[in-house]
């Protein structure tokens, strides 16, 4: 397994949907299905809803969107870093 991590670029709270939306960077791999990830410093589970459809901006930068609970909130910050497992 390689472990993937997933670097926080920015973050949106958009009212209409059902979670916060994290457009970050993928490390060491892409990502296959909705990934489990764990918040880097503080070990937190980050519960991902699902992955977002790619828009031209995230085709250009190579960026992935993530939909995450907003329960999550305090780890849903630009900068953060998460860790998952991947096949």
């Amino acid at each position: 397994m390689t472990r993937v991590e997933f670097r926080v670029n920015e973050v949106f709270d958009i009212a209409a949907r059902g979670g916060l939306i994290a457009v970050g960077s993928s490390l060491h791999g892409d990502f296959v299905g909705v990934p489990r990830l764990r918040d880097v410093d503080t070990g937190r589970p980050v519960r991902v809803l699902g992955v977002d459809h790619p828009t031209p901006r995230t085709r250009r930068t190579g960026e992935t969107i993530l939909v995450v609970d907003r329960a999550d909130a305090e780890v849903v910050v630009v900068g953060r870093v998460w860790a998952g497992e991947v096949p």
